[in-house]
């Protein structure tokens, strides 16, 4: 039976006589890294194998955990086809996989190895910066942990936006539809408006464009002739405000799924402005009407719009401008004062408008300014939030801080800026979250100009005392003309979040 079984096998496969080496890839360690600012990540494998180098093909592959079975398996997306890889990072932050594939021509024997890879990405906390380009258009800039990444539309968008600059708004856990997953999401967000009418919206983590002029409303388009002014978040809605009045898109809450963060139709046709406040700790909103030219009032769900009321003794003209507004905590830590600083444009004259937490229906004090202050005759101006009840102006190149409460003027050194920069922008800019406090700040900016070139002052608590310059602080050059800066922090905020005292600027 043994030697019938031995004449009747006749074996001419090749296999037997191909030999199959092992492959060892050594040398792979797991990768974090920042994206989108050019870093690569550099990886040189080491191989051991009785192989001949022109016997080996080699492939590299990436995927994102928890993206569930890929078409391909780990092939669906090449990388490279190195041995050595050289790959510059521009991914949205999160957890990936790199495949390393070592295949043998000759017998199709394959060995792969993979490699972590962590990704963050530099946009999701720092310092937005709004600036006019030299031929009028919009950009912006962003400093953060990596310093400065510069002309963030041109990178993302193609091009610098068409209009001269108009307001920089940030919304935290903002709703949207995810255009790569086709599905709803939440993000912080980051809106851009110039004066040509043109919006962008775009998520902070990697800058993907999700909101423009095109999918933000419900009904289609914004029409050409609306202005769209901000953009930002109460306890239950992300608001709308334009010059045709408010509309709102209702947040998830209570663990529901995010929804579209589109707008519906209008809930107040009363044409609005950028200067909007949250007073009564979240539960009531106050703003200018550049319509009626009123201070307008409504309430965290968006009902019951009407008009601040006043009397005797704090009216005020009915043809005034909005120049400038904020909010202030007074030093109890309890009552928030909101401004509205106001000016008449047949007669020059301005008046300050002072509202309080817990009478945010009823002007609590007008005053009207005398000309002898700075404050009353110059454009640029900011409010202080947490130190002092101060408004600084710019006047001559040098700063004044004005007290609505002691009705007095001083006048601040800007320590480290030298007499040959001309000051053109003021803010505060704090964040001041309750529940994590790990990014919480106060910083008061100086923004200078020479020429095309912009610089930034950073004065932080350390730099300031009772709300005035001390000693010099950080500062960064850009190029362009800033026009607004806005602070950015990674942590989400919860609808009730809002709810307390502010917790970061709306706009200046």
């Amino acid at each position: 039976m043994l030697i019938g079984v031995s004449a009747c096998n006749d074996d001419n496969s090749t296999l037997s006589t191909v030999r199959v080496d092992d492959i060892e890839i050594e040398g792979l360690t797991d990768q974090s890294v920042v994206s989108y600012v050019g870093n690569k990540i550099e990886i040189s494998p080491v191989i051991s194998t009785g192989y001949a180098e022109d016997n080996l093909n080699y492939a590299w592959y990436l995927y994102e955990n928890g993206m569930g079975e890929l078409e391909d398996g780990y092939r669906t997306n090449r990388i490279s086809s190195e041995k050595d890889l050289s790959y510059e990072v521009n991914l949205p932050s999160g957890s990936y996989t790199l495949v390393f594939e070592v295949t043998s021509i000759s017998n199709n024997y394959v060995k792969t190895a993979t490699v972590n890879l962590s990704v963050s990405t530099s946009f999701s906390q720092g310092f937005y910066i709004l600036k006019e380009t030299p031929d009028g258009r919009t950009e912006v800039d962003l400093y953060g942990n990596d310093g400065l990444v510069p002309n963030l539309m041109e990178r993302f968008s193609g091009s610098a936006l068409q209009g001269k600059p108009r307001n920089l708004s940030v919304v935290y856990s903002g709703e949207y539809i995810d255009p790569d997953a086709n599905k709803t999401a939440s993000a912080n967000l980051v809106h851009v408006f110039t004066e040509d009418n043109v919006y962008r919206g775009f998520r902070s983590e990697d800058m993907k464009e999700v909101f423009n002029n095109s999918n933000l409303f419900y009904g289609g388009d914004i029409p050409a002739n609306e202005i769209p002014y901000l953009l930002f978040r109460t306890p239950n809605y992300t608001a709308y405000f334009s010059n045709t009045g408010i509309r709102t898109a209702k947040t998830a809450s209570y663990g529901q799924a995010a929804n579209s963060g589109m707008m519906g139709y209008p809930v107040d046709e009363v044409g609005t402005s950028k200067h909007v406040q949250l007073l009564f700790y979240g539960m009531n909103l106050v703003y200018w009407s550049n319509e009626e030219h009123r201070l307008r009032t409504i309430d965290y769900r968006f009902n019951s719009p009407a008009l601040v009321g006043y009397n005797d003794e704090t009216a005020y003209p009915d043809d005034l401008e909005c120049i400038s507004s904020g909010v202030n905590i007074m030093s109890d830590g309890e009552v928030v004062t909101a401004y509205f600083l106001c000016e008449q444009p047949s007669t020059g004259n301005r008046y300050l408008l002072l509202l309080d937490t817990f009478s945010p229906e009823t002007i609590s004090e007008t005053i009207k300014l005398d000309a002898k202050w700075h404050i009353a005759s110059s454009d640029i101006v900011t409010g202080n939030r947490l130190s002092a009840t101060y408004l600084y102006s710019i006047y001559e190149n040098e700063l004044y801080a004005y007290s609505w409460t002691t009705k007095d003027e001083r006048k601040f050194n800007l320590p480290g800026i030298p007499a040959g920069e001309t000051i053109t922008y003021i803010t505060n800019q704090y964040f001041n979250a309750y529940s994590d406090t790990s990014t919480n700040c106060d910083y008061f900016i100086v923004a200078t100009q020479t020429g095309n070139q912009y610089k930034l002052y950073f004065y932080n608590e350390e730099n300031m005392n009772g709300g005035q310059p001390i000693s010099a602080g950080r500062v960064i050059t850009g190029e362009g003309t800033v026009k607004a800066v806005r602070f950015l922090s990674p942590i989400s905020l919860a609808g009730s979040d809002h709810m307390d005292n502010p917790i970061y600027p709306l706009t200046d």
